[in-house]
């Protein structure tokens, strides 16, 4: 494909038949690249300026630097490609796992934050995203080109139970004696929400030491846990699988599995890319060539979101609309859930009596500075709007959801939603149910094919059809959706995924940092979460806590997970039969959420312009430790610190009664972004973590643009904005600016500043970077200089002229 992509298809010998499906994912083309093929009698050679591609007589394929570094290998242990009528996955590729960490697949309800060894079905459900792309500290990633549900690393051992101790809960019981010692891979194989009697609980206890949980009342099918093992000693083995129709298995791997494994449901050719990076910064930078870069969005999208289950009326969302305003608590986007259609239909349509005029609902929010979200999924049941639409023949058999594998089905799906929605004033969609959530038969036959040859990328046909619609019908708004599902290259369709219906437990809450991070590893850059969880309290399908407005240790958790989510993509809080507005939860509760809305929107002019870096140069704006540090093992396993951009490291709290914290710090200087104390490198430091604030750091050598506090993202301000230099060492940071609306950064309208910190001069040089879209010789700009942890503050005006100026 280029220098740094090898795409690698393999069929059997005279088998021509062809699986003739779209490409939903690749967008970049074949370039003009030197390579240079020999042979000797082993090996085929391909080199390229950056890697190097052997192909051995055996088929097997091996991975090199241009220098003969060792990459990656096939094997052709668990490699096969079998007949249509065999039972099980019919394609099959393996690779040699190394010394190195494996991160991305989508985003997992297991905890799980480094894949290596470790099992894990590729299936979408709610909480639950399928992204078949892998990326390891070696420095190459692999996309696995192969629609249907994916086995990743398919156990190779089952545990026995002999002994069913609980035949109510389905709770069986086993004595396991391992025969080798190390870090053992289990995966729990259940039935999926629509299989089972009633709410699951789903348990695996390896001597009393719980290693799979999962309580939520949506349930995939496979669930992931780890454990140490040692070799010959005998544990007590509890698998408990509440509410399914069959018992289920537990399955694992050994510890010297050390394999990366591919297995599909269906198709007849083995089909991956390899990508080439010297870091993992490098090769999502590359995937994401291959599949596309995310767009800017409109700047509201980064600012605070206000959303519950659910707005019952016009009336009720214009209330808490207006108290926001009057409170003077900032927020940009507030959202409108399901059930605002008309009784005993569903589908893109107000009904009257509760939204009597929905256009005069929006002109108000709109005066108020607010962009309206709406619930649409891509299940419709509303006869006369099918009708209207002609979509009522166009429905997956089985369910309600629509065959948008049909390209003029999307069309006409968007000039439904745009009617109802963006015509009256709508910004965007809230695409629920977008795995699909409920699934037609394997064997249905979409547009395409059969379903279960395209079962993973539904979501990419959803939010393309939206995508495509709006950028057609209003050229020159920014489209900004929300979904629950993903694909890889759904990144290129103005989207961001969230975590689905969560459970508000500390337990849920801690797993969604490393699904959130593993989902961003998968190259797909804006993820979010239901801040406080979906299921609150024993009124929202969640006993653990009896009232989520007064029960002490719930709202600590939601603080918690609050100060969280201002440091995601997409700052959003959001709870089930809730009254999620943050006034709600008693003093202490609001004090904190406005002190981090207020960071949030004075970190907007840093966080905008790194929005800038995910669309041009293919960065992350939420990122693990590893993403940033892979030479350093130390933030191979770390879940519970991530970067927000690339200077700012976070630390959530995720247990209860927590006031320290132990923090992992690498190699170089860091400052406490609220004190500006510098720390030593390279040192674990204990962080005091009052509960109104969690541990953030600055790595030396950084410069942070801050603005003042607003109300909205785009509200019109002549405050100066703060440069923060944290020094130590040399620095550099470009400014982003442009409308923060339309499309014409494609254009070339917009601007930039570049700021050069020099660490032996002291001293700060301002210039004018790429763009037009400011004359800054009509327009200075006003910066406010500090050098953190001095006192010292040097006001600079900039009229596009370099400018150096002594700290």
């Amino acid at each position: 494909m280029n220098n740094s992509i090898i795409h690698v298809k393999k069929k059997l010998k005279n088998n021509d038949k062809a699986q003739s499906l779209p490409d939903y994912v690749t967008v970049l083309t074949p370039q003009k690249t030197k390579f240079k093929v020999s042979q000797n009698k082993t090996q085929t050679i391909l080199k390229t300026d950056l890697v190097k591609v052997i192909v051995n007589n055996d088929g097997v394929i091996e991975f090199e630097t241009k220098k003969g570094k060792g990459l990656l290998s096939e094997t052709n242990e668990v490699t096969y490609i079998k007949p249509d009528n065999t039972k099980g996955d019919l394609v099959s590729q393996s690779f040699v796992a190394g010394d190195e960490g494996l991160y991305g697949l989508g985003q997992f309800q297991s905890g799980v934050m480094n894949w290596k060894n470790t099992s894990i079905r590729l299936q979408q459900d709610n909480q639950e995203i399928a992204i078949p792309f892998i990326v390891s500290t070696k420095g190459y990633g692999i996309y696995w080109h192969n629609y249907s549900v994916t086995d990743f690393n398919l156990p190779e051992h089952e545990i026995a139970f002999a002994n069913t101790s609980d035949e109510k809960k389905n709770v069986r019981e086993a004595t396991f004696t391992p025969a080798k010692t190390g870090m053992y891979s289990f995966m729990a194989e259940t039935n999926s929400a629509n299989k089972r009697t009633k709410k699951p609980v789903i348990q695996v206890d390896i001597d009393g030491e719980n290693i799979i949980n999962y309580t939520t009342f949506w349930a995939p099918v496979c669930f992931s846990g780890k454990k140490y093992l040692e070799a010959g000693k005998s544990y007590k083995v509890m698998f408990q699988n509440t509410g399914s129709k069959e018992q289920g298995r537990l399955l694992y791997n050994e510890p010297d599995y050390n394999k990366t494994v591919f297995s599909s449901e269906t198709g007849n050719s083995i089909d991956y890319y390899f990508v080439y990076g010297e870091n993992p910064m490098q090769v999502i930078s590359q995937y994401q060539l291959l599949t596309g870069k995310a767009p800017m969005f409109d700047k509201s999208a980064l600012g605070f979101w206000q959303c519950r289950e659910r707005y019952h009326d016009q009336a009720e969302l214009l209330e808490n609309a207006r108290e926001y305003r009057k409170r003077e608590i900032p927020v940009d986007y507030i959202v409108q859930d399901w059930f605002y259609w008309p009784k005993g239909t569903k589908g893109p349509e107000w009904d009257r009596e509760k939204y009597p005029n929905p256009k005069s609902m929006v002109d108000s929010l709109t005066k108020m500075h607010y962009k309206l979200m709406v619930s649409v999924w891509p299940e419709v049941n509303n006869e006369p709007m099918m009708k209207k639409y002609n979509l009522d023949k166009q429905v997956m058999t089985g369910t309600h959801f629509l065959d948008l594998y049909n390209e003029d089905v999307q069309k006409r799906y968007y000039k439904m939603i745009s009617d109802s929605m963006f015509h009256i004033g709508v910004t965007s969609i809230w695409l629920d149910g977008s795995e699909p959530e409920n699934k037609p038969a394997n064997d249905y036959q979409t547009a395409v094919g059969p379903f279960g040859a395209v079962a993973n990328p539904y979501s990419i046909m959803v939010t393309k059809s939206m995508y495509e619609g709006k950028r057609k019908e209003f050229p020159n708004q920014r489209v900004f959706n929300l979904t629950r599902s993903a694909y890889a290259g759904q990144q290129r369709y103005g989207v961001a995924s969230w975590s689905g219906d969560v459970n508000g437990t500390w337990r849920q809450f801690s797993e969604q940092i490393a699904s959130g991070l593993n989902f961003v590893m998968a190259g797909v850059p804006y993820w979010t979460t239901d801040i406080g969880g979906f299921f609150r309290d024993s009124k929202s399908l969640n006993p653990v806590y009896d009232d989520q407005y007064t029960n002490v240790e719930y709202k600590e958790l939601l603080t918690r997970w609050f100060q969280f989510g201002a440091f995601c993509p997409v700052f959003r809080i959001h709870g089930y039969v809730s009254n999620t507005e943050i006034w709600r939860y008693g003093q202490e509760f609001e004090d904190m959420a406005r002190k981090f809305i207020d960071i949030r929107y004075q970190l907007m002019p840093y966080t905008y312009s790194e929005a800038w870096k995910v669309t041009t140069q293919g960065k992350l704006l939420l990122s693990p430790m590893v993403y940033q540090y892979p030479n350093d093992k130390n933030t191979w396993g770390i879940k519970d610190q991530f970067f927000f951009g690339e200077s700012m490291l976070i630390c959530p709290i995720t247990e209860y009664n927590v006031r320290n914290k132990e923090v992992y710090l690498p190699k170089g200087e860091w400052f406490d972004f609220w004190t500006g104390t510098k720390i030593p490198s390279g040192a674990k430091v204990n962080a005091i973590t009052p509960l109104n604030q969690l541990p953030v750091y600055v790595k030396s050598g950084s410069i942070i643009p801050m603005g003042p506090k607003v109300q909205y993202a785009n509200e019109p301000t002549k405050e100066p904005l703060l440069i923060k230099i944290y020094s130590g060492k040399n620095a550099e940071y470009t400014l982003y600016l442009d409308d923060n609306t339309s499309y014409n950064y494609e254009k070339g309208i917009y601007s930039e500043v570049k700021f050069i910190y020099s660490e032996s001069e002291n001293e700060i040089t301002m210039s004018k970077g790429n763009g037009n879209y400011i004359d800054f010789t009509k327009n200075p700009m006003i910066f406010n200089i500090q050098k953190v942890g001095s006192e010292s503050i040097k006001k600079v005006i900039f009229n596009g002229i370099k400018k150096v100026v002594k700290l």
